[in-house]
């Protein structure tokens, strides 16, 4: 089972047989490194000495975060598994990233950068069969979801590539209820791509190949853009 996460700065790919990781890595990918991703795939092949014909699933994180990112890792997925002719499957990118927290956390929130000064942040709470969710994935700033948190009266794991630029803002408000990530725990694991796309296959039977779609929670630009032309073509002149 491969799994592959472009949505952030730091690209992963990680690749399980059954409940065993044979093969994890995370590489920075933006600006413009995407194209490592087939390059690290083909050295998790070569170094768990198996042949790219014995993958059984890919399983590709959908968002959010980057919007080219996110896309990125569609297409590189949905080549491999249709030249392959085997299922892929989407995952939430802020489910496998919560899974980088210990079992005994209370809440994890997990944040990816937005615009506008605000963050896109999903709770989640730790759960044996991965994590669960709590709120989906949502368009915050930074205060607004600090007080929303504090509200609940829990203490609350932050994990994100974003939090240098958060961090401080949320511990001010938060105080002792706020942890923050570390190092790597910021960073999606390819391998909790791949075991929570195992999971959803063997519960759905589901081969998303042509209906996958990105989990944006707002309209791109070009979309923006389009809407903008269509209504000044409706003007008359």
């Amino acid at each position: 089972m491969l799994g592959i996460d472009t949505s952030a700065q730091s690209g992963a790919v990680g690749m399980i047989e059954g409940e065993q990781v044979v093969f994890s890595e995370r590489v920075l990918i933006r600006p413009g490194g995407s194209e490592q991703i087939p390059a690290i795939i083909a050295a998790a092949l070569a170094r768990s000495g198996r042949d790219v014909k014995e993958l059984e699933l890919i399983a590709v994180g959908i968002g959010p975060g980057s919007y080219t990112g996110v896309r990125v890792g569609l297409a590189i997925g949905k080549g491999l598994a249709f030249g392959l002719g085997v299922p892929l499957v989407g995952v939430p990118t802020f489910r496998a990233l919560a899974m980088n927290g210990p079992a005994t956390a209370r809440l994890i929130c997990t944040l990816a950068r937005s615009r506008r000064g605000e963050v896109y942040a999903g709770l989640y709470r730790p759960d044996r069969e991965g994590p669960a969710e709590v709120a989906p994935p949502a368009i915050w700033t930074v205060r607004e979801l600090a007080v929303d948190l504090m509200s609940r009266g829990q203490p609350v794991l932050f994990l994100g590539e974003v939090l240098p630029e958060v961090e401080a803002e949320l511990a001010t408000i938060l105080k002792e209820q706020a942890a923050f990530g570390r190092g790597t725990e910021n960073v999606v694991d390819g391998a909790h791509v791949a075991s929570l796309g195992q999971s959803q296959w063997l519960a759905t039977g589901e081969n998303q190949l042509d209906t996958v779609l990105p989990l944006y929670l707002r309209r791109t630009e070009a979309e923006v853009r389009w809407e903008e032309r269509s209504c000044r073509a409706d003007v008359p002149g």
